[in-house]
């Protein structure tokens, strides 16, 4: 079919991009390195240990095969080099151009960082070089970043040869001890980094079809377009319209669009609680997927909303939506009660069909002379839950607030959404709600909201119940970083010790040891949870479970994060609430009780002479816990105190009791609690052991038992996240008292406060999200 000049806009027709995917991965890839090299400075001695015996293990390997597999691999990559550049330049010169500028800034940079590294004489030259000459090191680095710079993986055909190749020339290079295996990781890593970033600085070659290509395209499927231009702000979003006269939006989604938006969207993941992000669709074809679905259910309710027309791939494996524009005025053009009525009706009826609109702003809401609807569902989630439903509720309340006043707004809500329970969703009206909409639209919108609720509660706003909807407040991540890094700080200052010096000395091998103790406790916690519950358990599920809770609790005090996880995982497995109660009462008590007289058995021990360390439980101890107990018997005295204890306390016990005398009265079950307990108490001694004995500290195992359990106990009762602050002085002082000098005792408190708590941090956001996309959390 032919194309009518006039009918066709193109600003632009950019043929060179830069993706973002490509910034993204440079900067994890720097990321990387500087890992890798903070390691090594770190524990340089441990680093050019494990480099040496891995290179040692590797002479194993005959001589002739390794030989062998070194010159097959460079011949196949010289092969390759050359096949690619004359591909590239018959065809696409400006990604030649960007391979060789790849290839020539990986050169100039590891010549620069070899010879920085060499002049330093220091552990990175032994670990990574081991003074063997770098000419490997160099070449197979630019090696990579030409592959990477040429974008040869948007070529199937060449995608599998290239990865073979770079593959076998770094692994090759190992076996002949050519490279040691922290140059291998600097290599791959230095050679995306310099390939991606040639890429991003340069431009890459587009992938999407032309105007001119599209309307062809589009054509075959019987929708003839009048005009079509790309808009300023996304080049994969064009508008136009149809030769019948409908407004029409092309969406598409390929290699150009990815990583677009993707920091935004997870830091929103990470910052606020799954229910106020929704399910976010993290790569840009899921997103028109959404997009698309979204559509085609609201059109089936007859909602007045953007309509899809088709939904496909082009030859080049670009996906394609094109959606028509539904007609109708905006919001601020008919700002009265009727149209706000409309619009909580179309609200309703979109949540009836299982929709959350997710971002319902002025410039998202039409009304025309029927009824109301909405001109955009870009960000839409289908299949939402009720709290999701109740943001948009939210989100509506306090657009029409600015538009036709509180009051208004709460009349149309209540007289044409029918709210079956207020309640909920006073508890989220709050300004955290509006987070799709930017940080600045939440802080404008601060006195809105407020005055939207007065208006639903009235003046009584402390009797109004409050959702937290943020994983974690600022306050907290600041205050907990800022306690911990001046508690290190001080103590090592305090008593004169180079902290940073002795962790350059850790023993690896024991550091791995105190990270295998650390994922014994997690086993541990999930098999101490399945023993008090009337129903079977996955062990490797419960573990995960278990590991999602260092995330969660980053946010919360130790005991808090456990409950509130155990609860919800429970909870998914269809367990009945007085048995959760119980089984989560159960674990919590047998920790106490087995982990408490464990402290008390061994103070007493040491206390009869079978060491030199003392715990014996003073006077003043004593006399606190009796004050405890006195104010806490004073407070139940109060009339106000008793009577919320006894209707809002007391009931939850009387339900629970029965299936705590239930579980107690099972000895199995109950032994395989304080069994769990005991190996829970045993994965953590061996990491403080093993921690110890990574800076080269041995003390007695009974006395740093007793430390190990004090400082438990103490962290326990903390108020802080994990118990930071109060294990850490604790420990420390432990281990000064038993007679380890601080600067062992000071590291070694670091090296297990890492293992078994900063270390499982990332693992269980990974654990936690996983969790939550298959249901168990």
């Amino acid at each position: 079919m032919g194309i009518t000049p006039g009918l066709v806009r193109s600003p632009s027709q950019r043929d060179r991009v830069r993706r973002s995917s490509d910034l993204l991965l440079s900067m994890v890839s720097l990321i990387v390195i500087v890992l890798t090299l903070s390691l090594i400075r770190a524990l340089p001695t441990g680093s050019t240990e494990l480099s040496t015996d891995v290179s040692s293990w590797l002479l194993h390997i005959p001589r002739w095969l390794s030989a062998g597999a070194e010159v097959i691999a460079a011949l196949g990559c010289i092969a390759l080099v050359v096949v690619a550049l004359v591909a590239l330049v018959r065809t696409d010169i400006r990604s030649a151009l960007n391979a060789a500028g790849g290839a020539a800034g990986a050169t100039i940079g590891t010549i620069v960082s070899t010879s920085i590294w060499r002049s330093e004489h220091g552990a990175v030259a032994v670990a990574v070089l081991q003074g063997k000459n770098p000419s490997i090191f160099v070449v197979d680095t630019a090696l990579v970043a030409f592959l990477v710079a040429s974008d040869l993986a948007r070529r199937s055909r060449w995608t599998r040869w290239y990865r073979l190749a770079g593959a076998g020339l770094l692994l090759s290079g190992l076996a002949v001890d050519s490279l040691t295996p922290f140059a291998v990781i600097i290599v791959l890593f230095a050679g995306l980094l310099f390939g991606w970033a040639s890429r991003w600085l340069l431009g890459a070659p587009s992938v999407r079809p032309s105007i001119p290509e599209l309307i062809n395209w589009l054509s075959e499927y019987g929708l003839l377009i009048g005009t079509l231009t790309e808009t300023d702000s996304d080049l994969s979003h064009l508008v136009g319209s149809l030769e019948d006269g409908r407004s029409i939006e092309v969406r598409m989604a390929n290699r150009d669009t990815r990583g677009s938006g993707l920091v935004r969207r997870l830091w929103a993941q990470i910052r606020l609680r799954q229910v106020v992000v929704g399910h976010v669709a993290l790569s840009s074809r899921s997103q028109l997927e959404q997009l698309a679905l979204a559509s085609l259910i609201a059109n089936n309710r007859e909602i007045l909303s953007p309509a899809m027309l088709l939904l496909n791939e082009t030859p080049t494996e670009t996906l394609v939506l094109v959606i028509a524009k539904p007609q109708g005025n905006k919001l601020d053009d008919e700002p009265n009660l009727r149209s706000a009525r409309s619009l909580f009706e179309a609200l309703r009826t979109l949540h009836d069909a299982g929709i959350a609109h997710r971002d319902l702003r002025s410039e998202n809401l039409l009304i025309s002379e029927e009824c109301a609807g909405f001109s955009s569902l870009d960000a839409a989630v289908p299949g939402a839950g009720e709290l999701v439903r109740r943001l948009d509720v939210t989100q509506l309340l306090t657009t029409l607030g600015r538009s036709v006043g509180p009051a208004d707004a709460v009349e149309a809500f209540r007289s044409a959404y029918k709210p079956k329970d207020e309640s909920a969703i006073v508890a989220i009206l709050q300004p955290i709600a509006l987070a799709p909409w930017g940080w600045v639209a939440m802080r404008e919108a601060r006195g809105c909201v407020a005055e939207v609720r007065t208006e639903l509660v009235g003046t009584d706003q402390e009797a109004a119940p409050v959702a937290r909807l943020e994983r974690f407040r600022w306050r907290t991540v600041a205050t907990t970083i800022a306690l911990t890094v001046i508690a290190f700080l001080f103590i090592g200052q305090f008593s004169k010790v180079n902290l940073l010096g002795a962790l350059r000395h850790t023993n690896l091998g024991w550091f791995f040891v105190a990270l295998l103790g650390s994922a014994i406790t997690y086993f541990a916690a999930a098999a101490n949870l399945a023993a008090f519950v009337p129903k079977r358990l996955s062990l490797i599920r419960g573990f995960f479970v278990q590991l999602s809770t260092a995330y969660v609790g980053v946010a919360l005090p130790p005991t808090v994060g456990h409950v509130a996880v155990n609860s919800r995982y429970l909870t998914r497995q269809n367990v009945d609430g007085s048995s959760i109660a119980a089984a989560v009462a159960l674990s919590q008590i047998v920790n106490v009780v087995t982990t408490v007289p464990l402290l008390i058995i061994f103070a007493l021990l040491t206390g009869s002479g079978i060491s030199h360390f003392k715990i014996v439980p003073g006077a003043d101890l004593l006399i606190g816990l009796a004050a405890i107990v006195g104010l806490v018997g004073v407070v139940l005295l109060l009339p106000q105190t008793r009577t919320r204890f006894t209707q809002q306390v007391w009931p939850h016990i009387r339900g629970v009791w029965p299936r705590l005398l239930s579980a107690v009265s099972q000895p199995l079950r109950l032994a395989a609690g304080i069994g769990s307990n005991l190996l829970l108490t045993l994965g953590y001694l061996i990491a403080f052991i093993a921690a110890l004995h990574a800076l080269g500290a041995h003390p007695a195992l009974l006395p740093a038992a007793i430390v190990y359990l004090a400082g438990n106990t103490v962290g326990s009762f903390a108020p802080t996240p994990g118990g930071l602050g109060a294990i850490e002085a604790v420990l420390t002082a432990g281990l000064t008292a038993i007679g380890v000098p601080a600067h062992e005792a000071i590291p070694a408190v670091l090296i297990f406060r890492i293992a078994t708590f900063w270390l499982p941090i990332p693992a269980g956001w990974f654990a936690y999200t996983v969790l939550q996309r298959h249901g168990t959390l």
